[in-house]
């Protein structure tokens, strides 16, 4: 593809998510309450890597770089008769703290949920744990979402809104 192609492209993308293709840099881009420092949010770097589930469970999630007041990562398990269950997922920094943000999809990219994703904030970080909380009214899903790292284990662990229901616990060992 020619570079000419490849700038029209990408000019043509930029402007369907409403943002500026200026010559061949951005445009000064505004985006209303990004963090400045993403001090906490690169406390969250833990998290990066790809990580599968332990004991060969048939479940991964990949987390990049925490980057420029975002660390996006991605979640896959494949059910016992095929079926897949795929996450998207977004952390964010903003002026009024950091959010988890995430949707399922069937295969086809189809979202389960209609509308709003869920929308977690996080209200610990400590070391190489952290803890958010449901801010989004969707109960169906997990009321605190919780990720732990050591060494090479990554534990998420997802509780609901009633004590007595057992929490989601996924282990995932590093790539």
């Amino acid at each position: 593809m020619s570079m000419r192609r490849t700038r029209r492209t990408v000019s043509v993308a930029l402007s369907f998510a409403g943002l500026h293709f200026a010559g061949l840099g951005f445009a000064a881009l505004d985006f209303p309450g990004l963090g400045a420092s993403g001090a906490e949010l690169q406390q969250l770097g833990f998290m990066s890597g790809h990580w599968l589930g332990a004991g060969g469970e048939p479940y991964e999630e990949v987390w990049l770089e925490p980057r420029d007041g975002t660390l996006p990562g991605t979640f896959r398990w494949v059910i016992p008769d095929g079926r897949q269950v795929l996450e998207f997922l977004v952390i964010e920094e903003t002026q009024d703290g950091v959010y988890l943000r995430f949707k399922h999809f069937d295969t086809d990219y189809v979202p389960w949920e209609a509308g709003e994703p869920h929308v977690y904030r996080l209200t610990a970080v400590a070391g190489s744990s952290a803890t958010f909380e449901r801010v989004s009214s969707n109960t169906d899903a997990p009321r605190t979402l919780f990720y732990k790292r050591d060494g090479d284990t990554l534990t998420f662990r997802g509780t609901g809104d009633h004590p007595e229901e057992d929490p989601l616990v996924l282990v995932f060992t590093r790539r």
